[in-house]
């Protein structure tokens, strides 16, 4: 009898079958699956809200920045030591530099001098050919903005800023060196692409210095800005033409054009013209993350300046984009001139 009872629990003691051992392991590894899936979605989705955070900041600096600049275009210190008026440049018939300019689907190139609507070294259209990369890092189509206006000193020494107007770099600018009015404060705006292939908006500006002025060398601002897009809005131009002394302005913007038709062929008295009678700057950015912060990858094609002055006869302002998961960020903003660019 104790025999049996102990042959009874001897059985009763077995170990799993293999049946039950795969069964097992089965629903164990369905377990790990489903947990590494989650984690893997929970990381794409806190990477995707950090890049989204981060691509908001970088907005709302650009948008900061760029307005503020803009807003300079054509100021006039009328209590500064070395004033020059562009009232006066009429009455000497001197024809000076436009208090805001720009250039179409450009690559930026440090310029010979401050006379840049003269420039060859920057010119409407050269942005494909002077890519050596065929992506949207800098094959994109963006624009060049030039702004110029008129530092203001400090009151106790004339060589030193206030603070009160700023360059692209944010830095102070100082009142006029001279009484020249192309010797004006100027920034300009531009996308260049690092040597990692991630493409900034970048600044440039001309230094005014005793030991030697200079134009100071593109410095990347914005990490990750993709296109750079620019519309002006204009007051009695026609693209491409020179506008009649008599036609009448009323300061208020009634057609949007891009830099290339603000250009009169020939005719660079007439080109800087066109660039005075620009009320408003209308800017479109398309700002990207790093690859694989988008949950999911798929082509798209943006309009940064948006749908409806998308124009096939505007490189970039329609943007096509690879599946490269990047999240991407489109942000477009006005700004109207509150300075009168007219010289009178």
């Amino acid at each position: 009898m104790m025999r049996h009872r102990l042959s009874r629990t001897v059985r009763r003691q077995r170990g799993l079958t293999l049946i039950e051992l795969l069964v097992a392991l089965g629903l164990g590894l369905v377990v790990v699956v489903i947990a590494a899936t989650a984690l893997l979605l929970g990381q794409q989705g806190y990477r995707a809200v950090d890049t989204t955070t981060q691509l908001r900041d970088r907005e709302r600096f650009a948008t900061d920045l760029l307005g503020r600049v803009i807003i300079q275009a054509g100021y006039q210190d009328l209590g500064a030591a070395n004033l020059a008026l562009r009232s006066t440049a009429t009455l000497l018939g001197i024809d000076p530099e436009p208090d805001i300019y720009g250039w179409n689907n450009a690559v930026y190139a440090t310029p010979d001098d401050l006379i840049l609507s003269e420039s060859t070294k920057i010119v409407n259209g050269n942005r494909p050919g002077a890519c050596s990369v065929n992506d949207t890092s800098c094959k994109n189509g963006s624009d060049v903005l030039v702004i110029r206006y008129q530092g203001v000193s400090s009151p106790t020494n004339a060589s030193k800023a206030d603070d009160t107007m700023i360059n692209c770099r944010g830095e102070g600018e100082a009142g006029l060196p001279t009484g020249d009015l192309n010797d004006r404060a100027v920034s300009v705006f531009h996308v260049t692409r690092d040597t990692s292939g991630e493409p900034s908006l970048s600044c440039s500006y001309y230094k005014f210095a005793t030991s030697g002025s200079q134009w100071i060398a593109s410095t990347p601002l914005i990490e990750g800005v993709e296109s750079f897009q620019v519309l002006y809005g204009t007051d009695g131009v026609s693209p491409n033409l020179a506008p009649s002394a008599s036609a009448a302005q009323d300061t208020v913007a009634e057609r949007w054009l891009r830099a290339d038709e603000l250009t009169v062929a020939g005719n660079a008295a007439g080109t800087r013209e066109n660039w005075r009678r620009v009320r408003a700057v209308r800017i479109g950015l398309v700002l990207r993350g790093a690859a694989g912060s988008a949950q999911q990858s798929a082509t798209a094609t943006l309009s940064p300046l948006g749908s409806m002055y998308a124009s096939t006869s505007d490189t970039g302002s329609s943007l096509a984009v690879a599946a490269d998961g990047r999240l991407r960020l489109q942000s477009t903003f006005t700004v109207h001139l509150r300075n009168d660019l007219r010289l009178r």
